[in-house]
This record gives structure tokens, C-alpha cells and sequence, in this order.
């Protein structure tokens, strides 16, 4: 692992633990209970960043999205080219 790796994965630890105490610790005042879906919504979105990717490697990934991409640009290019049926013209 790089030193800029080092880095990068110590400081998101850094913040990530840094949120997530702060989130635990307002959602443990009970005087607090109208803002606790805000820090619910903390825990949760740190954990779910952390929480690995269930279409597995990016790699994958990455051809899929520009097989997609590929896939729209053609329905695009077909919806262009049908005529509108509202009447109006262009």
C-alpha cells in the first residue's frame, strides 16, 4: 500500500469515526428525540459508505455502465426521431 493510501484510508477512518461518535452521542440525549432521524441518517450513510459494493468489482461495474450508456444513447436517438402526436408543430 502507497503512503498516499495510508493517508486517504487514515482520514476517512478519522471522519468516519469522528460522525458516527457524534451521531451515537446526540441519539443517546433523550431530550433530543425530534432531530434523531437527522443523526439516524448520519449512522446509517457512514455505514452504508463503508459497505461493500453488491455488484462486486468495479471493473465490472464499469463496462456495465458504459453498456448502458451505449443502450440509452440509442433509445434516445429513436425518441428523436418518432414525431410528436400532439398536434403541435415544431
Amino acid at each position: 500500500m502507497q503512503a498516499q493510501e495510508k493517508v486517504r484510508l487514515s482520514m476517512q477512518v478519522a471522519f468516519s469515526s469522528i460522525i458516527l461518535c457524534f451521531c451515537l452521542f446526540k441519539l443517546s440525549n433523550p431530550n433530543d428525540s425530534q432531530t434523531s432521524a437527522l443523526y439516524w441518517g448520519g449512522v446509517t450513510s457512514v455505514l452504508a459508505w463503508w459497505m461493500p459494493s453488491p455488484g462486486g468489482s468495479s471493473s465490472s461495474r464499469n463496462s456495465t455502465s458504459i453498456k448502458a450508456d451505449e443502450v440509452n444513447a440509442v433509445h434516445i436517438e429513436k425518441l428523436e426521431s418518432v414525431p410528436q402526436m400532439n398536434g403541435s408543430q415544431n
